[in-house]
């Protein structure tokens, strides 16, 4: 994706969700986080970005700026596909429309297919219950 696309992508979501913890800074040094432990959080991030040649988005709000942690967290690959499976995740998590916005958008233009999309609920629905039940 474009960093024009991304910058787009931000703003419409910007517009659409209650914005969480907008104001919170939130400075990403992944040279820092490399040389964490192979195991941590922290080290796999890092990882994870550098694979994919991505930077850490620097704008947003709280669950903008963590949208690649949720990679690493749940493995959903940053392909087209698994980014609309991933936004059928967030829902159980916190509440964002444009989420629905973009499975309804990755369901219409087939980059998406329905089975991947309620697996993608399903798995938030689990996590969410998970992360209930620990507390």
């Amino acid at each position: 994706m474009a960093d024009s696309e991304l910058e787009v992508i931000l703003k419409m979501a910007q517009k659409i969700n209650p914005q969480i913890e907008s104001g919170l800074k939130l400075e990403i040094d992944l040279e820092q986080l490399r040389q964490l432990p192979a195991r941590t959080l922290g080290c796999s991030v890092a990882r994870f970005l550098d694979e994919q040649g991505f930077e850490p988005i620097g704008s947003g709000d709280w669950i903008q700026r963590n949208h690649e942690v949720w990679h690493v967290l749940t493995g959903i690959s940053p392909s087209v596909e698994d980014e609309f499976v991933l936004q059928a995740f967030t829902p159980a998590q916190v509440f964002r429309p444009d989420c629905a916005i973009l499975v309804l958008v990755g369901l219409l233009s087939n980059n998406c297919t329905i089975w991947l999309t309620i697996k993608g609920l399903r798995q938030g629905k689990i996590a969410n219950l998970l992360i209930e039940w620990e507390v």
